[in-house]
């Protein structure tokens, strides 16, 4: 046969293919053993990569940091704690007030804890791994900065409080 005839007709010489690439080669299209294959590829990949993507984000926290719930939940027993109580006082290290039951309540910053006293007696830790902590006045609340043992730093500001006395 001449070249222009092959040319034109499409077919190649056998000796020319490339054994690779025409492995799974099959005039009709995909089959669906092909298509399985494909499929079952796919979904090796995916799975890996949720894998993957979970072990990363796991070990992207510091293990010397606070959680994202332990700081929540702190804020959430501090903010219950002062929506109730009255005569606050602030100072910088730490917050005196008188609880619903009329006893005197202080939260303070203890070694690497922040705790909760009631009557200058007890120890009820609100909060791990604190290096600081500083309690200030806000406009009409509290404002409370605390660093982590890790250096990172977290504020949150308790407002709308009753009686604020500075101190």
């Amino acid at each position: 046969m001449s070249i222009r005839k092959l040319a034109c007709i499409g077919r190649m010489n056998s000796k020319n293919q490339n054994q690779f690439a025409f492995f799974y080669h099959n005039e009709g299209g995909f089959t669906f053993l092909n298509m399985l294959l494909t499929f079952f590829i796919y979904s090796i990949i995916i799975s890996t990569f949720a894998i993957i993507l979970h072990i990363l984000l796991s070990h992207s926290q510091h293990e010397k940091d606070l959680k994202p719930f332990e700081w929540e939940l702190f804020v959430i027993q501090l903010h219950s704690e002062l929506k109730e109580a009255r005569d606050i006082a602030v100072n910088k290290t730490e917050v005196t007030f008188i609880n619903k039951q009329g006893q005197f309540v202080s939260i303070n910053h203890y070694q690497n804890v922040i705790r909760r006293q009631v009557i200058g007696k007890g120890h009820e830790i609100y909060l791990f791994k604190v290096k600081n902590v500083d309690f200030s006045h806000a406009p009409k609340g509290v404002h409370i900065s605390v660093i982590s043992t890790a250096g990172k730093v977290y504020h949150y500001t308790f407002r709308s409080f009753k009686d604020l006395i500075k101190s």
